[in-house]
């Protein structure tokens, strides 16, 4: 039997049926390229409603870490320094492609499941020398967190209230926003606070490819447009992507995918930990990180692909989708139990 891969990340879910509906009545005709046209206009209009931002800018990214390579180079020259979690994936997962591209300094704080506190941003800043040391120019956080967890509104509020009050721009990796937004029922500003930048999933959200940067505050990345282009990111065929994300945005589908995603997750963690296993932190969104032991695993693995964060660590993650079925669900609990 092949082991599915259900379970391996909401990267592997296909692509949902309405966006692939969107993508087919796109594709009429000629229109102007590299985003001088209707749909991707249209595509714009809705992430700024989505956000509350009527004046941010918006571009698109084929990856994410694509998209946050663009968002995090065009705020810093290379004396600058950018702050993350130590478990960010800008700093695990993007082979040094912020470094490389903007030529500053990545910097991580220690943090609770990725949730920075703003002491440790304190320190950080208060410790650097205007001449010694690379200068802190911007924060990225991520909603939600590379361990499933969810900045609630406040807290992310007050965390980027006082990243602004020390002089700090603040960019949100929101790859999996949508889900930190249905989990807390909130409007999707609320779910980054006041952040300069976002970036907006879609891939891991029911897209064939792409996500979104939203540029609250412009006037700090003045040369986003060229970074985009300079690193391929500027799509000539732009229709394709805007599409997407018009039928992401269109009744809510964004939140819906995800709020199922997230409810799919909550009943995987529930029946884990009644089967007596230990979930190694919270499911608040559509992420179960699990202890697993060898034996556990070996059953698992016979028919489903998991992912394991930390090899020094018998901790595995099973990650949701907008696709995931009860039945899923259900064979995962029957396999372990």
């Amino acid at each position: 039997m092949p082991v599915s891969a259900a379970f391996a990340s909401d990267n592997a879910a296909p692509a949902h049926p309405a966006v692939l509906e969107a993508l087919t009545r796109a594709n009429t005709g000629p229109v102007p390229s590299y985003g001088d046209d209707d749909i991707t206009a249209q595509a714009a209009a809705a992430l700024r409603e989505a956000f509350d931002s009527p004046d941010a800018d918006v571009l698109y990214a084929y990856t994410g870490t694509a998209a946050n390579i663009i968002a995090l180079s065009s705020a810093v020259q290379p004396w600058h320094e950018i702050l993350c979690s130590d478990i960010a994936h800008v700093l695990i997962d993007e082979a040094g492609g912020p470094v490389r591209l903007s030529g500053a300094q990545l910097t991580w704080l220690p943090s609770a499941d990725g949730i920075i506190g703003i002491d440790e941003l304190d320190r950080r800043v208060s410790s650097r020398d205007p001449v010694h040391h690379s200068q802190p120019r911007i924060v990225t956080i991520t909603q939600s967190t590379e361990n499933g967890r969810v900045w609630s509104a406040p807290v992310i509020k007050e965390f980027v209230d006082h990243a602004h009050d020390l002089g700090l721009l603040v960019h949100v990796d929101g790859a999996r926003v949508a889900n930190a937004v249905a989990a807390q029922q909130v409007a999707p500003i609320d779910a980054v606070g006041d952040a300069d930048i976002v970036t907006v999933g879609g891939t891991k959200n029911g897209l064939m490819f792409g996500d979104a940067i939203l540029v609250r505050r412009p006037e700090h990345f003045p040369g986003i447009g060229f970074v985009q282009k300079q690193i391929g990111h500027l799509a000539s065929k732009h229709r394709y992507v805007a599409a997407q994300f018009l039928a992401l945005l269109s009744d809510d589908l964004w939140l819906r995918g995800a709020g199922h995603a997230n409810a799919m997750a909550s009943a995987l963690g529930r029946g884990l930990e009644g089967l007596g296993f230990s979930l190694a932190s919270p499911v608040e969104a559509n992420e179960v990180f699990v202890r697993l032991d060898p034996l556990a695993i070996e059953r698992l693995s016979q028919s489903y692909q998991v992912h394991q964060p930390d090899h020094g660590e018998p901790v595995w993650r099973l990650v949701c989708s907008w696709a995931t079925t009860q039945d899923e669900v259900d064979d995962v609990l029957a396999t372990l139990g």
